[in-house]
């Protein structure tokens, strides 16, 4: 892969500030995109980014049960949160709880 192409897909998931984002770290939502999934009303909210596609990530906000994809650039990068398996346990959506082994 040439230097250039390794380059742009690495940079293919980088929040707002230019960090990158990997699987499963905290977000917040910092822009508004309505047409997008970035919704006035998750402006300043955390989620987990538990998927990515080719130009998007794959979020799971508190509170929420659905799965939003937004771009990268409308998020940011939490580096602070508390850990993630702890706190998903306390927001995940009901249906998921019993699923388990």
């Amino acid at each position: 892969m040439p230097a250039d192409a390794a380059r742009v897909a690495q940079s293919r998931w980088c929040d707002a500030e230019g960090t990158h984002v990997s699987l499963f770290c905290w977000v917040e939502q910092v822009a508004e995109h309505p047409e997008h999934g970035a919704l006035f009303s998750r402006l300043h909210k955390r989620g987990v980014v538990i998927g990515r596609g080719p130009d998007v990530l794959y979020v799971r906000f508190e509170g929420e049960g659905q799965v939003i994809s937004l771009s990268p650039q409308l998020v940011r990068l939490l580096t602070n949160e508390p850990s993630v398996r702890g706190e998903w346990e306390t927001w995940r959506p009901a249906t998921d709880r019993g699923s388990r082994a």
